[in-house]
């Protein structure tokens, strides 16, 4: 296999180029790094435009020899070699890996995704803008069987290479669907989901729902401003996590999780 050396092949430019919002969107096409999440890619026989990888950065790497052996055998996928100082240039991670795959970003319809819904958490985050944050809520989306994410605009995309790192590989056991409108998640109510809403003007405790018996849809908001005025007016339950009147809010990544676990351990 030939390596690649120069930036102005047309496959490091593109790779390049996914580091940017704009150019993920009109190609339709995210990156994502690492051994682990790489094998896991190819465990799972999901599509791939292409995978590239730099030798001599896997050899430095636990697993990386035996993932160069793999790639080497690969007859399905393109696998193409970079140059290290090329691979490095094309990704925007201080130590990368070695490793990455190119996809395509997947299309969800929300009333068909809600339909092979069981009895799943349903998460909507409401102009969610920290990049860290999502990483953190997509991470406990998977712990706490949480299958489907609705974002509403203004939440910070899930594709950008600082999320998808946060989220550790998550991305790819949870859908994610963006919404430009909140009053198209009135679907998920028609579908009997309660839309239960974290907000500190109110009494109602989290710990006082009924997750046995109801399937909810829970709305975390931005830290600064909360959740809009529209979402709020679409819930049908307003609530707030018990704490200590030493601190007046949490963040919203650890707010989620506390929300998704309490459904998850009344469920179990």
């Amino acid at each position: 296999m030939e390596q690649i050396i120069s930036k102005t092949n047309s496959n490091v430019k593109f790779v390049s180029s996914l580091n940017e919002k704009k150019f993920r969107q009109k190609n339709n096409a995210f990156y994502l790094e690492g051994i682990k999440v790489v094998n896991e890619l190819l465990d799972k026989a999901i599509d791939i435009m292409f995978i590239a990888y730099s030798k001599s950065i896997l050899l430095q790497s636990n697993g990386g020899e035996e993932l160069i052996k793999r790639l080497e055998n690969e007859k399905n996928i393109k696998v193409l070699e970079f140059d290290e100082k090329i691979f490095k240039y094309v990704t925007d991670t201080v130590n990368p890996q070695g490793v990455l795959a190119v996809i395509e970003i997947p299309k969800y319809n929300l009333k068909d995704e809600l339909e092979k819904l069981n009895d799943s958490n349903i998460l909507i985050l409401d102009k969610v803008p920290d990049q860290g944050n999502l990483g953190t809520i997509i991470r406990s989306a998977n712990a706490f069987d949480c299958d489907l994410i609705i974002c509403t605009l203004g939440t910070a995309d899930i594709y950008s290479p600082k999320t998808l790192r946060s989220t550790m590989g998550g991305i790819l056991n949870t859908k994610v669907i963006y919404v430009d409108d909140v009053n198209e998640l009135q679907i998920i109510k028609e579908k009997g989901y309660k839309i239960v809403t974290t907000s500190l003007n109110t009494n109602n405790s989290s710990d006082t729902l009924n997750y046995k018996d109801n399937k909810y849809a829970f709305v975390v908001g931005n830290e600064a401003n909360g959740v809009s005025k529209e979402l709020e007016n679409l819930s049908d339950i307003l609530v707030k996590i018990p704490m200590s009147d030493k601190i007046e809010s949490l963040n919203v990544g650890v707010a989620t999780s506390i929300i998704l676990y309490e459904q998850y351990k009344a469920k179990k």
